[in-house]
């Protein structure tokens, strides 16, 4: 019988060397301990468990003391609780010696050194770090491979000599010489006159922001601190070369609340990489990185300011036409600050504000709007506070708001604004405010516009005062300005003009012969036609070009005709038309293209309104391409660099390459920039695709760009590439959910067709998991008698028909149907054959016939299938300011993998993002620990 070793479930066979037959099964391994070490002789293995110990691992102590934690032994186990060594930081993967009362972890490389078998640890005690002994460290031979986030203490750079200094217990290093510096323990220093300075050291678990170069880099170590007032400075940073020598002129202009803080004048020359301090500031007025700039720095307040920024003339106190009680002063913003009163966007950098009135402005809007704005004191339709004319704003500023009167866009227009309220109109919208109307709710007086924070007696909806609205100057009598019904009769559209329509006078509970739909509202009655009508169905057009039936015009009829056994289906949703109520129809005669009235109403960016049925102008006017064209060469509005057509499969580094736009692999012809350090590509139609994009859900095109990482709204996938963005509900697209039409097929379901219903919440028949939220694409006979009930939901519908990962040779294909689903009596049939958990035979999976072999479509594609590896990730996001360099997104899944300087694992099988220097060790696993770093 095989001996079984008491670290494992099974019996280990022997081997004394490689068979072609155990070679053939595992394709060459390491040591299940974790030594790090191939095997190769003398070892014991578990095939099924893919189990290998070298013979000599085999052997190891049971329990050892250890001098880093002499107060308890440590026990050998096969896994650590924990997942890093308490002496080296890196990740344990193995076994691990352990002291469960104090988790206390040490790998078998860092426990077994041979310094530590022979006693010879030499203890230290030093006034860096009275409070526990460090440990000299020979490490000759490098045998201890420290983490990469393990830094020196003192200098804050990584450690790369051979010898170092340690205390386990803290988790601090230091360089040999740097624990041989003799560093004072109290200093004045210029930046903190006020208190004396204390040579302290902080925790790994205690992390501050150093007051000048602001890194907080993990673990920050030794510092200059007080007490008092929590002031610290890093080793480097106390000890510039301008503080040795005392020359620091000083400048009284000051950007805060308080005048009194001097501003100390930094040279360019003095922050450097020979000094290697890193700052990761930003200057206070123009927003840009201090790095290689001179510039001037107020201790207290952390600010920085450029030299060439502090000199311009920005007042630090004005009196602003937007806020005319009090002066407002310019300030620093915070990450709570409130946004912009006039532009509405998230403040950065620089504001003035008035803290009394929380009232705030960003220094660029305070700035590009002049002090000598005129001001309407009293207009008729807001008197309760003044209004100020603005006259073409420069494009400079971005308003996140529209016009209240027609919801138009502001940009590069005249319009009247209220600070105080937050609302807008345009110049040209007035002449519409300046009318009085009378409306039959209210016969005995007139009505005028208001912006006002009142509740409709109609609708009894409250107004937010930034919407416009009608009331009677006399009585307490407030409507909004969507429920007033039209003026005069002249207005109706879709009914007869030479018709009289009586309107009601009150609400009336009926059945709408324009859209069908009940409901209890006001309305109007024809009397030659018998009909009752909407007050808002009144208002729509007779005539309309409907988006997705763009290349006919629809016309509205108040029945339909109908054969025996005829039924008519809306094609926007997909349901019954009742044939004796209203609805759009095509008209041409052999077309039955038909919409419900109400779906037209409901889907206001899907139409335009045309005078006349004629369609011999649409052909005229038929929207031109947006696309790109193509030739062996092209310049692409998303890349600076010319792009050249390449007619091979493009390879990259032994893998296949990514389009830039749509993430996707690139397996045909594609355009690539030769710039090699670009690794820019697109497939050939991505190339085509221009600054706007046509799309069926709106009538005005979508915005292109080019984005480093953003979130889809539709399949919640996180994305590189272009970013398609519908200006008028303000939502984004990646390239993959923009080239879905509204009626579509998949194979999965090729019997039926399936359409877009944002407003469907049920169940994708793809996941099984509920719809997001904006719905997804259902049968089209989900309302007939079929009652098909198949959905799908953006990210199933999306999803890659075939797909590779590294753990299989063969491309997997997206399998709808599971070949053992009625198999109950063998459950591992039903596994997933990446994280061998259990697999539901309900949904979709990825399959290989050849090799029966099965998984979950999230374990092949990975959490972020659509970020581009090798693209820039977002400056604003991360930067590795060691080199001033951009990190890059990046996954390894060959050993060595780089370590996560915030968790110290190893960044493997995961998307990370790194810097891309050859010599830097910098990286980070994608998600929380690179929100650290943001």
């Amino acid at each position: 019988m095989e001996p079984k070793y008491f670290l494992h479930n099974h019996p280990l066979h022997f081997f004394e060397g490689w068979s072609n037959n155990i070679h053939g099964k595992t394709g060459g391994v390491n040591c299940s301990s974790g030594c790090g070490q191939p095997i190769s002789a003398q070892f014991y293995a578990c095939i099924d468990c893919k189990f290998f110990l070298h013979k000599s691992c085999s052997e190891l102590p049971t329990n050892i003391t250890h001098l880093f934690h002499d107060n308890h032994p440590l026990t050998l186990l096969a896994e650590a609780p924990h997942s890093s060594c308490d002496f080296c930081g890196g990740s344990v993967n193995g076994f691990v010696y352990r002291c469960s009362s104090c988790q206390f972890d040490l790998d078998i490389k860092c426990a077994l050194l041979p310094e530590f078998l022979n006693g010879d640890f030499p203890k230290v005690d030093h006034q860096i770090h009275a409070e526990h002994p460090l440990f000299f460290i020979k490490n000759p031979s490098h045998e201890v491979k420290l983490a990469s986030y393990c830094y020196c203490s003192v200098c804050l750079e990584q450690l790369s000599d051979a010898s170092f200094y340690t205390c386990v217990v803290c988790k601090l290093f230091f360089h040999k010489s740097c624990s041989e510096t003799k560093l004072p323990l109290n200093i004045n220093h210029p930046f903190h006159e006020k208190h004396t300075l204390t040579l302290t050291v902080l925790k790994r678990d205690r992390a501050v922001p150093c007051q000048f170069c602001d890194n907080d880099r993990y673990p920050p170590g030794v510092f200059y601190h007080c007490s008092s007032c929590r002031f610290k400075l890093h080793i480097k940073c106390a000890f510039l070369p301008q503080v040795l020598t005392g020359n620091f002129p000083k400048r009284d202009h000051h950007f805060s609340d308080v005048d009194e803080h001097p501003l100390f004048f930094i040279q360019k020359d003095l922050v450097s990489n020979s000094n290697k301090v890193e700052l990761c500031t930003f200057c206070f007025v123009c927003k840009e990185l201090l790095a290689g700039s001179s510039f001037y720095y107020c201790p207290d307040c952390k600010y920085f300011v450029h030299k060439s920024c502090a000199f311009k003339e920005i007042p630090l106190k004005i009196n602003h036409s937007l806020h005319d009680k009090h002066a407002i002063r310019l300030t620093k913003a915070h990450d709570l600050s409130e946004p912009c009163n006039f532009c509405c966007n998230k403040i950065e950098g620089s504001m003035y504000s008035c803290f009394s009135c929380e009232f705030h402005l960003d220094s660029r809007c305070a700035l590009l709007i002049t002090k000598d704005l005129p001001k309407r004191d009293h207009h008729f339709s807001h008197d309760e506070h003044p209004l100020v004319f603005i006259k073409m704003l420069s494009n400079e500023v971005e308003i996140h708001s529209s016009c209240s009167v027609c919801s138009k866009p502001l940009l590069g227009t005249s319009f009247y604004n209220c600070p105080d309220c937050q609302f807008f109109f345009h110049k040209e919208c007035e002449a519409e405010l300046s009318t009085e109307i009378k409306h039959f709710a209210h016969p005995q007086h007139p009505l005028s516009p208001r912006f006002s924070l009142c509740t409709c007696r109609f609708c009894q909806g409250k107004s937010d005062g930034k919407e416009i609205g009608y009331q009677c100057p006399s009585c307490d009598f407030y409507i909004h300005r969507k429920c007033i019904l039209p003026r005069l009769v002249s207005e109706s559209k879709i009914h007869d003009h030479d018709h009289q329509l009586i309107p009601f006078r009150r609400k009336n509970l009926f059945i709408c012969d324009a859209c069908g739909v009940s409901g209890n509202s006001a309305g109007y009655f024809c009397v030659k036609c018998i009909l009752m009508v909407h007050w808002d169905c009144i208002l729509l057009p007779k005539t309309i070009k409907f988006k997705l039936h763009s290349h006919h015009r629809l016309v509205h009829n108040y029945w339909l005709p109908q054969k025996k056994g005829e039924k008519w289906t809306c094609q926007r949703c997909f349901k019954k038309v009742e044939a004796e109520y209203g609805s759009y129809k095509c008209l041409h005669s052999d077309c039955n293209y038909v919409i419900h009235t109400s779906c037209v109403k409901e889907n206001k960016g899907l139409y335009i309104g045309v005078e006349s049925e004629d369609e011999k102008s649409d052909e005229a006017s038929s929207s031109s391409s947006c696309a790109v064209v193509l030739g062996d060469k092209i310049k692409h509005f998303n890349h600076k660099h010319e792009l050249v057509l390449d007619k091979e499969e493009i390879i990259t580094n032994g893998d296949k390459n990514c389009c830039n736009g749509c993430a996707l692999p690139i397996l045909t012809a594609a355009y690539s920039c030769p710039q090699a350090e670009c690794n820019f590509s697109l497939h050939k139609a991505c190339a085509q695709v221009g600054e706007h994009k046509p799309h069926w859900a709106s009538w005005e095109p979508l915005e292109v760009s080019m984005k480093l990482q953003f979130g889809c709204e539709f399949c919640e996938y996180d994305c590189t590439g272009f970013n398609c963005f519908e200006r008028q509900d303000c939502r984004k697209f990646c390239f993959r959910c923009s080239e879905i039409p509204f009626i579509t097929t998949h194979e999965a379901h090729a019997q039926h067709s399936l359409f877009c219903d944002r407003d469907h919440k049920g169940r994708c028949s793809g996941c099984g998991k509920e719809m997001g939220k904006y719905g997804g694409y259902k049968c089209t006979l989900a309302e007939e008698e079929e009652n098909c009930k198949f959905a799908l939901d953006y990210r199933c519908l999306t999803r890659p028909l075939k797909a590779e990962h590294r753990f299989h040779h063969h491309p997997l294909k997206l399998t709808y149907e599971d070949p053992y689903k009625d198999d109950d009596g063998d459950p591992f049939q039903h596994m997933c054959e990446i994280c061998e958990d259990r697999r539901d035979p309900k949904v979709w999976f990825y399959r290989c016939d050849e090799c029966d072999f099965d998984a979950h479509p999230d374990c092949v594609l990975g959490e972020y299938p659509f970020i581009k590896r090798g693209s820039i990730c977002d400056e604003g996001y991360n930067r590795c300011v060691s080199h001033q360099r951009s990190l890059i997104y990046f996954q390894s899944e060959k050993y060595p993998y780089p370590k996560c300087v915030k968790c110290g694992n190893p960044c493997k099988d995961q998307l990370a993002i790194k810097c891309p220097h050859s010599e830097c060790n910098f990286a980070l696993h994608f998600g929380e620990c690179a929100g650290w770093c943001s």
